[in-house]
């Protein structure tokens, strides 16, 4: 792990600074990035790290050989990285957690009252290399706080001054979603972009009753304004872009998180008993080179 040294942030209330960032460890490779994430933000803001490793009877291979236990194997790489934590970023506070159950259900349970979830974004299964994993997935359409699934190999210090991005749909729910984006890019010092995809179905193209492409398009642009402008006023100091993209909201939404640091989702589609995310966040999380942040509707 390598981040660097942070100041507390003033900006983190005494009545929920210790609310944790909670990130999910499983001593792979590839989940450096979502750990160093974690450090990160637990650092800006001074907030409490959570390091909780989850041991699935289902993930420990039969017949198992090793001398080890899992669980030893586990407190051992959190122990190293909590020592790492120390050394670097000394006014961090660390917390060291192993559990046994679910790997989904207990990331959620153990993160249902804290800040802040992170996960890393591939499975260790045989197609780790091609699609988000099912725990990132799982976490996302349940997790009652934000998540956000961080890329292998992602290096924040690289990106730290590039733009936050949030997708927009006027009609759900966006004030959580946008609260979530404007305070990051204001912790940040970066600037905000606002995301409307409009994919108008054929059938209304022409409807001389209901309108044309302009019609439709006025229409949802003054919505997403609405939805803005509060935010404009309560974050001033925040620079506002917006890009109408015409097209699937899921590739406008990828090619807009290009150049960004973070892209951020409102989480509004609810499957069964919640443990799906509607298609166009599946499909994001699924081929996004930077770390998407699900925000929970309130």
């Amino acid at each position: 792990m390598s981040t660097s040294a942070h100041p507390r942030a003033a900006s983190v209330e005494e009545t929920d600074a210790a609310r944790a960032v909670v990130v999910g460890v499983d001593g792979s490779e590839r989940n450096h990035a979502a750990v160093d994430y974690a450090i990160e933000e637990a650092a800006v803001d001074g907030r409490p790290l959570t390091l909780l490793a989850v041991l699935d009877d289902y993930t420990i291979p039969i017949p198992h050989h090793s001398v080890v236990p899992e669980d030893e194997r586990q407190w051992r790489v959190l122990n190293r990285i909590a020592d790492e934590v120390r050394r670097e970023n000394p006014d961090v506070t660390v917390r060291r957690r192993v559990e046994f159950g679910g790997t989904v259900s207990t990331l959620v349970e153990q993160s249902a009252d804290q800040e802040l979830l992170v996960v890393g974004k591939r499975g260790l299964g045989a197609f780790a290399r091609l699609m988000v994993g099912s725990t990132s997935v799982g976490v996302a359409g349940r997790a009652p706080v934000p998540v956000v699934i961080v890329p292998d190999g992602w290096r924040q210090s690289v990106h730290n001054r590039e733009p936050v991005a949030v997708g927009l749909d006027p009609r759900d729910r966006n004030e959580a979603t946008l609260r979530f984006a404007f305070t990051q890019a204001q912790r940040r010092g970066v600037g905000v972009t606002v995301v409307h995809a409009l994919d108008i179905s054929p059938s209304l193209v022409w409807d001389p009753v209901l309108g044309g492409p302009a019609y439709w398009e006025g229409r949802r642009l003054e919505s997403v304004e609405k939805s803005v402008e509060p935010f404009r006023e309560e974050f001033p100091d925040v620079p506002v872009e917006g890009h109408d993209v015409h097209g699937h909201p899921s590739g406008v939404l990828l090619d807009e998180s290009v150049g960004a640091q973070l892209l951020v989702l409102g989480r509004h589609h609810e499957g069964i008993a919640g443990f799906e995310i509607g298609s166009v966040a599946r499909g994001v999380l699924h081929y996004a080179e930077v770390p998407v942040a699900v925000v929970p509707a309130v």
